[in-house]
């Protein structure tokens, strides 16, 4: 029996959870959570577009909006999406803002998506 004040082995775990069968695998469910987090928010159409356009190298949302078919409003909006997934960062240089993707990492993602047929 587990004391009241000791925590439970396992707990805040998912048994199995995104691992090759048999591996024996444990993983957090904040890590899955975070997981979640990042799959939404590159989830709609002009999201992943403007994730394409980055990996190609930062740009302004001016710029994103010659590549994009979304009105500015719309295409700042996912911008902020995309950020608070920490997908993408933000960075001033004078009166211009720049998008950039956050890692190498969420170019290889993007890879891995548009390559699943």
């Amino acid at each position: 029996m587990i004391a009241p004040d000791e925590p439970v082995p396992g707990a805040g775990q998912v048994p199995g959870a995104g691992q090759v069968p048999g591996a024996g695998q444990v993983i957090d469910l904040d890590d899955l959570s975070r997981a979640v987090t990042v799959l939404r928010g590159m989830a709609y159409e002009h999201r992943l577009h403007i994730l394409v356009v980055l990996r190609a190298g930062e740009a302004t949302p001016a710029t994103i909006g010659e590549v994009v078919p979304a009105h500015p409003t719309a295409i700042a909006h996912h911008l902020r999406h995309l950020a608070d997934a920490g997908l993408v960062r933000r960075s001033r240089r004078g009166r211009h803002v720049y998008y950039a993707l956050t890692t190498p990492a969420v170019g290889d993602l993007i890879d891995g998506v548009l390559a699943l047929r």
